[in-house]
């Protein structure tokens, strides 16, 4: 492939990622509401249960959405490190591609796992998801 293929390769899948991200935060949005709703209306366990549930499958679908993002990055990397070792000379844009994502050639392909940011970031929301869920509010009527 030539480094304008590679390229317009790795933005398809940018822009599809960006979709998924779309995604992740409206289905984030609606866990949020949902839970807010089952505490306000003091909802049984059965429903807190399946709005746990629910949670748990946007935080991980979220997840998914992080690797992907990190995997495009370090395979467009490896890509064009790949051609370049193969003696083409590449475009500046590209050479800082590298540089940003660095990546070992001998390692291989790069595998499909979230960053540690991503990882932190989701354990965050869905802390909060199920604190909005179970956790009822302190009232201060006076």
């Amino acid at each position: 492939m030539t480094e304008i293929e590679i390229l317009n390769n790795s933005q398809l899948g940018f822009i599809q990622n960006a979709i998924y991200t779309v995604a992740v935060v409206m289905m984030t949005f609606i866990s949020f509401r949902l839970g807010r709703i089952v505490n306000e209306k003091n909802g049984n366990v059965f429903a807190k249960s399946l709005v746990t549930l629910y949670g748990i499958m946007v935080i991980f679908f979220s997840i998914q959405v992080g690797a992907y993002l990190s995997f495009y990055q370090k395979a467009l990397s490896y890509n064009l490190a790949e051609l370049k070792a193969a003696g083409v000379k590449l475009s500046a844009g590209s050479e800082d591609t590298i540089n940003r994502y660095t990546i070992n050639l001998a390692n291989g392909f790069p595998k499909l796992a979230p960053e540690l940011p991503t990882i932190i970031l989701c354990t965050i929301v869905f802390l909060i998801i199920i604190g909005t869920t179970w956790i009822k509010p302190t009232s201060n009527k006076l």
